[in-house]
Order: structure tokens, then C-alpha cells, then sequence
């Protein structure tokens, strides 16, 4: 996918005050009869990029959905430089809780993180990693939550890009097509269905397909009973055995029709984890360890080089080697819920990092030889980084 150039710069031409008008009101009817048409698809919302593509035209014309931050202190950048012509992107996990108990101060925290990170290294685009909105997801595309966990919050100039979003399981709680449908009344929120790829050039040539799954519905064709699954007696059709088999089908089909120079996969929970809860979970919930086991081998054998979770609310990385290459795991579900305890280190096994004392996000740097990785905590500084080389068949960073 080649970035519209409305993902470049938001400037629109000067024109004449009554052609502002004109426009406007013209832009105005196009994204009300395009939210009329789709609001009766009622399980699986599929938006084009078209579709989205004008709504984020509109509302901009409208003078978008988040009020801009004034002023913020940063500290000195301490993002390395990135090579001239990559790829930056940054991945926000398990961020939606502002006004609740359970991390709304850190949430804050982060997003004044991620905005200076942002001022000092533009990412292209930001993808989150589920759990968009705790605790019971959202009602439907007007729910307020839009504004006041997202637009309000992350309102900085520098994070006027797009974002990208997966669901997680709390997401699941609420509407989740009603998460796609907000991508016509937002002006970067740009989420085409529940799964969905996106593919960005490289300054050389190459490509970075990213592909976002959605983790629970991929579980749907695991559950054998009324109680294996987390949240079973809340989750709907989106979640169900059909949904599941289609969406497994899907991601066949897209990851073998194509080979991109990366594949980067963006799911809500861990496949590879030493959170201190994660050992319990597959005792706990038998769909999720099965779907657990079944995933992890599918993306080891379509040549994955990177997936990124959240769920687990730490800071880890993890790493497998496979013929000709390795996959590693990145887990950073440390956008705002309180953070989670590890387990010993004696029991880390393939993890090869993690930690649970900052809150942040990660910012990721791709070219056509390189995949950098930077763990970042809530004041936008550094604290663990590595480097995938695409000539390595090695896990030894």
C-alpha cells in the first residue's frame, strides 16, 4: 500500500471562504451517508481504504476530532537517529483506561511519552495492540470513550498520523465492529475490519507487510466447551466458530500469496511469555492455550519475523530460530493498565528480556537490511533495544 498523500501533510489549498463552505457541507454528507450505509452490517464491518480515505478528509475539513497540545516539555531526544528513508512506526498496548482505577494517571503519562518521542522521530504510523477500552470495550462508533481515551489524550501535533488498531479481549466485551466504524469519523483512526494488512514500501525496494489478527476470534475454533475460554459467556458472534474459521482461512491466504521483505504481526496476546499470570492462563482457559500452540507454529512456518503483542502488561522479548531465519516476540502491553509481576528468572527459558518496572510503548525502525526495536518508557527515553538483521538465522542479539 502506498501512503495517500493526505497521510503526508494535512495542509489543504487556499481557496475562497464560500468555497470552503461549499466543500465542507459536500464532505460533511459524504461521510454521514457513508456511516448510514454501514452501520447495517452488524458483525463484521468492512470499510475500504477509500472509504476512510475520504471520512479522514472530512472530518480535517471540519477541523478534525483532537484538540492540539499547546506546549509540552520533552527531555533530550534519546531515540537514535534512524537511517535516512526508513520506516518508523510506534506500537501502543493496553492503553485505554483514563478516568479508571487501574492506571488512568499512567496512561497520561505515556501519551506525554510518546508525544515527545513522536516530536523528535515522526513514525509514519502508530498501531496499537488491543484493549483499546477498558474495561467492557465500546457501545457503538459514538460511544464517548473515542474522545476521552484517545482524541483527548493523544492529542499532540506529531501524532497526527495514522493508527492502526487491533482488538484484544476487552475490546471483545463491547462492539467491535463499532471500533471499525469510528475509522469514518475519526481523521487517523483507520481500522478496515477486525483483521486487516497493511503493506508499506521501503526506500530500497523491499516491503514491510504488517498484519494485524484478532487473537480471540483466531481462538473461536478452539473452544470445545462452555468454559475454556477468558470472557466465554460475554463474547459474540465476532468470536465464534464461523468467524473463526474465516478469519483462519484469511490469514492462509495472506501470508502465503505474498513475500515481503518483513512480515510483522500484530495480535493482542502473547505466544512466547514469563508473566507471572501467563503460566496460569492456559490451566485456566484451555481454548486460549490450544489457540496459543496453533498460532505460534502458524507464524514460526510463514516466515514471520516479528510479532508484537500486549495482554501481558510488561516488557519483554523473546525469540526462536527457524530454517533460515528466527521470529521474535515482542511484548508491550505497558500502555497504561497496571503492570503485571515475571516470573523467575531461573524459568524465562527463550525470553531473553523482560521487565515490569515503566510504563511506555516500543518504537520500531525498518530498512530494507534492518528491523530495530526500542523499548520506550512514559518521559520517551530508552530502555532496551534490539536489532533484527535480515541476513541472521541466529537469536543472538
Amino acid at each position: 500500500l502506498e501512503f495517500p498523500t493526505f497521510c503526508d501533510g494535512w495542509t489543504l489549498s487556499p481557496m475562497r471562504t464560500a468555497q470552503r463552505r461549499r466543500l465542507a457541507m459536500g464532505s460533511f454528507f459524504v461521510g454521514v451517508c457513508m456511516l448510514m450505509m454501514l452501520t447495517t452490517q452488524s458483525t463484521d464491518a468492512r470499510i475500504t481504504r477509500e472509504d476512510i480515505r475520504r471520512a479522514h478528509l472530512a472530518v480535517r475539513e471540519r477541523g478534525g476530532t483532537s484538540p492540539r497540545v499547546a506546549d509540552l516539555r520533552c527531555e533530550a531526544d534519546s531515540v537514535p537517529t534512524a537511517p535516512e528513508g526508513a520506516v518508523k512506526f510506534f506500537a501502543l498496548g493496553d492503553w485505554g483506561v483514563r478516568g479508571l482505577d487501574v492506571g488512568s494517571e499512567a496512561q497520561l503519562d505515556v501519551a506525554r511519552g510518546i508525544s515527545c518521542a513522536a516530536r523528535a522521530n515522526q513514525p509514519r504510523f502508530i498501531v496499537t495492540l488491543g484493549d483499546n477500552f477498558y474495561p467492557k470495550g465500546v457501545t457503538s462508533e459514538t460511544d464517548r470513550q473515542f474522545s476521552f481515551k484517545f482524541e483527548e489524550v493523544y492529542r499532540d501535533d506529531a501524532l497526527q498520523v495514522p493508527w492502526f488498531p487491533s482488538l484484544g479481549d476487552h475490546d471483545h466485551l463491547g462492539d467491535v465492529n463499532a471500533q471499525s466504524m469510528y475509522s469514518l469519523k475519526s481523521d487517523r483512526w483507520s481500522m478496515p475490519r477486525a483483521w486487516y494488512v497493511e503493506v508499506i514500501p521501503l526506500a530500497n525496494g523491499g516491503k514491510l507487510q504488517l498484519i494485524f489478527v484478532d487473537w480471540v476470534a483466531l481462538e473461536g475454533r478452539f473452544s470445545v466447551s462452555d468454559n475454556d475460554r477468558r470472557f466465554q459467556n460475554h463474547l459474540g458472534e465476532a468470536a465464534g466458530k464461523d468467524t473463526s474459521e474465516e478469519h483462519w482461512e484469511w490469514l492462509r491466504r495472506v501470508t502465503s500469496s505474498s513475500n515481503p521483505t518483513w512480515r510483522v504481526v500484530i495480535g493482542h496476546r502473547p505466544l512466547i511469555s514469563v508473566s507471572a499470570r501467563s503460566a496460569k492462563d492456559d490451566g485456566r482457559y484451555p481454548a486460549e492455550g490450544r489457540a496459543r500452540s496453533a498460532i505460534r507454529e502458524f507464524i514460526e512456518g510463514a516466515d514471520v519475523d516479528l510479532w508484537i503483542n500486549g495482554h501481558d502488561h510488561t516488557a519483554q522479548v523473546a525469540c526462536s530460530e527457524r530454517g533460515g531465519g528466527t521470529t521474535h516476540f515482542v511484548t508491550a502491553g505497558i500502555g497504561g493498565y497496571d503492570l503485571h509481576a515475571l516470573r523467575p528468572r531461573k524459568e524465562w527459558g527463550e525470553t531473553l528480556y523482560a521487565e515490569n518496572g515503566y510504563h511506555g510503548f516500543t518504537a520500531h525502525i525498518v530498512t530494507d537490511d534492518t528491523l530495530t526495536t526500542h523499548f520506550m518508557d512514559e518521559r520517551g527515553r530508552v530502555r532496551h533495544s534490539f536489532e533484527i538483521r535480515k541476513d541472521s538465522s541466529r537469536c543472538n542479539y
